[in-house]
């Protein structure tokens, strides 16, 4: 080797990194324990969180918007409502339902009671005439919703849609965010711990030899590489395990929900391969940053470097 030539220091990193492994394995176990667990828990949520915002698209997109007319409405002022009703493009479909037609479908669903309807009829129809619209994009909800209700001077009596189904399945997911997140701090905090606890010992245990390699110039790099990275394979390798173990569940959960494990994913759930690309993703940075940070805190702490 050339007096010129730098060491190659990543062999003898790696070496150390794997022998501290076997050095404490109890610590090193209870670590991955946590940081599997966090990530067990966090997928979970995250998984229901991606259902529920799933349903709320879809039962957004499904929603009907009824355009409810008033009793003295005119032929003049249906033309021009539904005219400016057309002209949106948020506006996918519109059907007229006469107060018949608005009879007959409430008497179907109410098909046990359906005779205390009869007297209903003609003139005697209590239920309005109205448009009932559907949009392309659970999105553009709103916006429909403002404009057919800028038209009652022009016979709108008022509008109605489904917002408070909605309204709930999004407060709920904003509730199972909150929760995510409170978890993964409590959980972060342990695996932090147990990371920093699990570096300690072996610093500790290493100590005179440590004493050694700075006597004869080892650098502080090279002193604390091995710990680092040991906190980085073993935050990394626990992520793996908790992906593949929330992959198999829902894998299996679904199987189980559309009747054979042999899976057919149905359209109202989030597709495994969708999510789980995303959730691999943000596992092996989650356990390289703590793993990274636990090691890095502990070496500062515990060596004089």
């Amino acid at each position: 080797m050339s007096s010129h030539e730098k060491p190659n220091y990543l062999p003898s990193i790696f070496r150390e990194a794997f022998q501290s492994f076997d050095r404490n394995r109890l610590m090193t176990v209870a670590a991955a324990v946590s940081i599997v667990a966090a990530l067990i828990i966090l997928g979970i949520f995250v998984l229901l969180s991606n259902n529920i915002q799933l349903a709320t698209q879809n039962a957004e997109s499904n929603l009907e918007i009824k355009v409810f007319l008033k009793e003295d409405v005119t032929q003049e002022q249906k033309d021009q409502i539904y005219q400016k009703l057309s002209a949106d493009s948020n506006i996918s479909t519109i059907r007229y339902e006469s107060k018949a037609e608005a009879l007959d479908n409430f008497s179907n669903q109410i098909q046990d009671y359906s005779q205390l309807m009869g007297a209903y009829t003609g003139d005697n129809n209590p239920l309005p005439e109205s448009y009932v619209l559907t949009v392309n994009s659970g999105d553009n909800i709103q916006d429909v919703v403002s404009l057919a209700n800028s038209l009652q001077d022009n016979g709108v009596e008022y509008v109605k849609y489904g917002e408070n189904y909605v309204n709930s399945l999004l407060r709920f997911n904003k509730f199972i965010n909150i929760i995510s997140i409170t978890i993964l701090v409590v959980m972060s905090v342990i695996a932090l711990f147990l990371i920093y606890n699990t570096i300690r010992l072996t610093v500790v245990n290493r100590s005179r030899e440590i004493q050694i390699m700075k006597y004869v110039g080892a650098t502080n790099f090279y002193i604390q590489a091995p710990f680092i990275l040991q906190g980085v394979l073993l935050g990394c390798i626990s992520a793996l395990i908790a992906v593949l173990f929330i992959r198999g569940a829902y894998l299996y959960a679904l199987g189980m929900v559309n009747g054979s494990v042999l899976l057919s994913v149905s359209e109202n759930f989030v597709s495994p391969n969708t999510v789980f690309v995303e959730l691999a993703a943000i596992f092996l940075v989650y356990g390289l940053v703590v793993g990274a940070v636990g090691s890095y805190i502990a070496t500062r702490r515990f060596l004089d470097v």
